[in-house]
């Protein structure tokens, strides 16, 4: 059934969310205003990246920043997303929770604001980050979505002050869906049975087209754990922000500072106080709308042009283009 079991998948999630038996004063850090922390630790200095003027920097983002899926195209919901926010002060889980389905609806994804919305955006800020992605590695790891055995320590292992995870499904040609899991086998949600029915087809595409092989590839889940002693001195805005921008489709190499101005910059290494904005970016809002508007069968060259042209366009509107 197309999609129907996205709730067997995501039905445990909030149940792993926060450790049994955490104490609840843990995950309820002041969020309070200060200066952001030095870009460098004692003896040692981090610098940013530098692109090659030969190369489109707009498109050499995308490339870098934005992760593919199997089927080599990108990512985004196409349910309607729902979000949750725990280890805050009430006000300010609705706060993030709040700024997240504004900036979906902003760059054009769908959003359910309903009380009873089966959560696929969960955010958790906690004292104890690693003890929080230790505990989910046991016993819900199909959050962490696809990867190689190689990478399981690293996947499982906390080490940034806010970090994301991603469960992805490829689409194909009849409707049948299946998500991308570290275990190859075809795996299929089921409204009925186990999260991952390993008696599924495998999703069927079409060759023959340089444009792609009407497939598509969906964004299932975004997990974001936050280090509350790490980010607790950041405006709730900024943070909020970055968040939402996070929640919203898949990144990586977040660590180092970027060459665009991005709310992404926020938390990486090399950054310097003019490159760290406090809110999130044109450039932000139009990769995203890029992303939520590209033909979602199209092959993954296609997209990553198009989204690139509308980052490039943000960036020349306001004069940052090289």
């Amino acid at each position: 059934m197309r999609r129907a079991g996205l709730a067997a998948v995501l039905s445990a999630t909030a149940a792993v969310l926060i450790p049994q038996g955490a104490p609840a004063k843990q995950t309820e850090p002041a969020p309070a205003v200060a200066a952001a922390p030095a870009p460098t630790v004692s003896g040692v200095t981090v610098t940013g990246e530098k692109p090659d003027p030969l190369v489109d920097k707009t498109t050499e983002f995308v490339r870098r920043r934005l992760p593919t899926s199997q089927n080599e195209q990108y990512a985004r919901f196409h349910d309607p997303v729902c979000v949750k926010v725990l280890g805050l002060p009430a006000e300010f889980d609705a706060f993030v929770a709040k700024r997240i389905l504004e900036i979906a609806r902003e760059v054009g994804a769908s959003v359910d604001t309903s009380g009873g919305c089966q959560p696929n955006v969960d955010v958790i800020f906690s004292a104890q980050p690693q003890a929080q992605l230790s505990d989910i590695a046991k016993r819900r790891d199909v959050l962490f979505g696809f990867y190689f055995r190689a990478q399981a320590k690293k996947i499982a292992t906390f080490s940034r002050p806010i970090q994301s995870w991603y469960l992805t499904r490829s689409v194909g040609t009849e409707g049948a869906d299946m998500l991308e899991l570290y275990d190859p086998a075809p795996c299929q949600t089921s409204s009925t049975g186990p999260p991952c029915d390993l008696k599924a087809p495998a999703v069927k595409g079409r060759a023959g087209s340089r444009l792609g092989n009407d497939m598509s590839s969906e964004l299932v889940h975004s997990l974001i754990i936050a280090d509350s002693g790490k980010v607790s001195g950041e405006p709730i805005g900024a943070v909020a922000d970055y968040i939402a921008v996070l929640a919203l489709s898949r990144w990586r190499g977040l660590e180092t500072c970027s060459g665009l101005p991005t709310i992404l910059n926020l938390m990486a290494d090399g950054c310097g106080a003019e490159d760290r904005p406090e809110a999130a970016t044109g450039g932000d809002l139009a990769l995203l709308k890029g992303l939520y508007k590209v033909d979602p069968r199209e092959a993954g060259t296609m997209q990553r042009s198009a989204i690139a042209s509308y980052l490039r366009k943000a960036h020349q509107g306001d004069g940052s283009s090289h």
